[in-house]
């Protein structure tokens, strides 16, 4: 039970961002008690919060803040359903030069976007578009910023986004599988695309 938790706390792995968000949604629970029972504290003792003892939950509010942000960024984020993922992995199954990462909520510059099953096959990059948090920010934008992780590693692959689980099996599994050993390119791709998820 500790190891699959654990596994889930993984970048790219099913459940990941599910997990995070229970996480970090507990520890900034977790903070904001002690924080005020801190200042309770205070005031019980010192009779007023103008003591200088009220520094303990006003230094504390700011890893608070941090957490809190880290959590609000994807609260609206959800991994897919087992039955899909289970799915995806049925139907992609054996195929060579091909990786499947799941709950990727990747941070550009302008919005957090997610995309709850990317596959990297063949050295391309397929996306599941599962939204952002800016309503601007639409597949597009995702996929022109993931070409340009993959453009950064000077590979000449493509991304592309797609809108449904059946339309992803259905685009990666129409690709020509190429017989040239491309693992490194992919896992590269990989990690290029886990530095920039949250």
């Amino acid at each position: 039970m500790k190891a699959e938790r654990q596994e889930k706390m993984k970048k790219g792995t099913f459940g990941y961002i599910d997990a995070y968000k229970k996480r970090y949604g507990l520890f900034s629970l977790l903070l904001a008690v002690v924080i005020i029972a801190a200042a309770i504290a205070v005031y019980l003792i010192f009779g007023t919060v103008k003591h200088v003892a009220i520094l303990i939950p006003v230094i504390l509010s700011l890893p608070f803040a941090k957490i809190l942000i880290l959590w609000i960024v994807v609260v609206k984020f959800h991994s897919m359903k087992k039955e899909e993922q289970e799915e995806i992995e049925k139907q992609l199954e054996g195929r060579s030069n091909c990786i499947i990462l799941y709950d990727m909520a990747l941070s550009s510059y302008e919005a957090i976007s997610f995309t709850p099953c990317m596959v990297i096959d063949q050295g391309n990059v397929y996306l599941l578009w599962g939204g952002s948090n800016d309503k601007k920010y639409d597949a597009d934008k995702q996929k022109e910023y993931v070409q340009g992780i993959i453009e950064k590693t000077g590979y000449d692959y493509y991304a592309s986004t797609v809108n449904s689980v059946q339309e992803l099996v259905d685009t990666v599994v129409s690709a020509p599988i190429i017989e040239e050993d491309l693992s490194i390119k992919c896992d590269r791709l990989k990690q290029r695309v886990l530095d920039v998820c949250v």
